[in-house]
């Protein structure tokens, strides 16, 4: 069997269960602003306005950091509603990113071969499949924290499961009068990783990383409802073929590239590691 981090099924798409921390709320109740909240509410807002301001002057990292902007903005103004946001160019702009698709793509290979080989048949085949459990991004080699300060502060560590449709077409060498091998298949697989982050502050003492601004100085308006945490969410499809057991062949195209097999179909807790203790 081919090595993943996950467990997979065949099967539509189906989100698995994933526990998301409340920030400061798991530990602090709600409670009324009082002046000192407020005050501190325009403080941060007068900064984020003026970091947007300053976005693109100069070759400098906090002059170059739209991401974590645009979702900063949307825990002090968004009322908690969940935002869509571009993992693709999470992918695409910071090298964490890169190393964390490229796994991801294997993962999502790994997982489709496995469940080919389950039936116990080398035959053409066409099914999907759908995550069982969802995995982490930002505690470890495979699926490391993010590189830039953009991306640390605009999703940090964060959840992600991986669902596909892979379509398998056995063609044996000209002559060969054998059974059928797994080195004659042709595999053809679309993906598509579903992304996950819970955007709000921790607390027990964590700091950023970048500034060491301690997280309650924002964590505070979680509990006063001046800001509200929310859900960030994304998805990224890619497309691979490979034939036997080999590596896969991927593409940066999101389009459909499957095959006529291909059919129309539906769409552990990881707290926010951009912070230190």
């Amino acid at each position: 069997m081919a090595k993943t981090f996950g467990s997979y099924a065949r099967g539509p798409a189906m989100r698995p269960p994933i526990t998301h921390d409340n920030g400061h709320l798991d530990k602090f109740k709600p409670r009324q602003p009082d002046w000192t909240a407020y005050a501190a509410y325009a403080k941060w807002r007068a900064v984020l306005e003026g970091a947007e301001a300053a976005q693109g002057i100069g070759p400098f990292d906090k002059t170059h950091m739209p991401d974590a902007l645009a979702a900063y903005r949307h825990f002090l103004t968004g009322n908690g509603a969940s935002r869509y946001f571009s993992y693709e160019r999470y992918v695409r702009n910071d090298k964490s990113g890169q190393t964390t698709i490229a796994n991801q793509i294997s993962e999502a290979e790994n997982a489709a071969l496995n469940l080919f080989r389950d039936s116990g048949k080398i035959a053409d085949d066409a099914f999907e499949f759908t995550a069982l459990d969802g995995l982490g991004a930002g505690n470890g080699p495979a699926f490391p924290y993010p590189a830039t300060e953009n991306w640390q502060k605009a999703i940090g560590a964060h959840n992600f499961w991986i669902s596909g449709f892979l379509a398998a077409t056995v063609s044996q060498p000209a002559g060969y009068k054998g059974m059928a091998l797994i080195d004659h298949v042709d595999f053809e697989l679309e993906l598509t990783v579903h992304v996950e982050d819970m955007y709000n502050f921790n607390t027990e003492g964590a700091a950023d990383i970048a500034t060491g601004i301690p997280d309650a100085d924002n964590g505070r308006f979680e509990i006063t409802g001046l800001a509200n945490q929310y859900l960030n969410w994304s998805e990224v499809k890619r497309t691979v073929s490979w034939r036997g057991a080999g590596t896969a062949d991927f593409s940066l195209s999101t389009g459909d590239q499957i095959n006529r097999l291909r059919r129309q179909r539906g769409p552990s807790d990881a707290r926010r590691a951009r912070d230190r203790v």
